[in-house]
């Protein structure tokens, strides 16, 4: 069985209101173990979590290789008419769903954003099911630093780029 771990990301800084990227890591389950401990070894004593944007280019060429170990890495990108993020997100989240649904994906953790953030997810994704998109999919929110293969979606939010050049990503556009 095969897991999905996701996190997002705003170019620009959140500055950018016609784009959003979303990001999901599947993994074997029988890799979680061994992922996490990598992912604990590579974590700076310094961090919580791995985090893309804290790191220096060594570690994120290191992180980045985590990567390798994943079955495949499935990025939404939003990049259409300026909205608000959470209509951007929930444009992102219901694609990645449905992408995650035709690969028999049965399980997905978004990394928590606070409970008021958790809830508008939460309700998008009772939309999604009344609609027909995610029916099989179980999905739970975590915090970053209680479940280290969360970092795998963020390095991949990061890397972004350089994934879908070497093509080591499937990167999809919505608008």
């Amino acid at each position: 069985m095969h897991r999905a771990y996701c996190d997002e990301s705003e170019p620009g800084g959140g500055l950018d209101h016609a784009a959003y990227v979303l990001a999901a890591v599947i993994v074997d389950d029988r890799d979680r173990t061994a992922l996490r401990d990598a992912v604990e070894r590579l974590r700076p004593a310094r961090m919580k979590k791995l985090h893309w944007y804290e790191a220096i280019e060594a570690q994120r060429y290191t992180w980045r290789g985590l990567l390798g170990l994943a079955v495949a890495i499935i990025i939404v990108r939003y990049e259409g008419s300026p909205a608000r993020a959470g209509r951007r997100r929930r444009r992102c989240l219901e694609r990645l769903v449905y992408e995650l649904e035709s690969r028999a994906v049965r399980h997905l953790t978004l990394e928590s954003r606070g409970p008021a953030l958790d809830r508008a997810d939460r309700r998008a994704l009772d939309a999604f099911r009344t609609q027909g998109v995610g029916r099989s999919v179980v999905w739970e929110h975590a915090r970053g630093d209680s479940e280290p293969l969360l970092a795998l979606a963020d390095i991949a939010c990061g890397a972004r780029k350089a994934l879908v050049d070497e093509e080591d990503a499937i990167e999809i556009t919505v608008g």
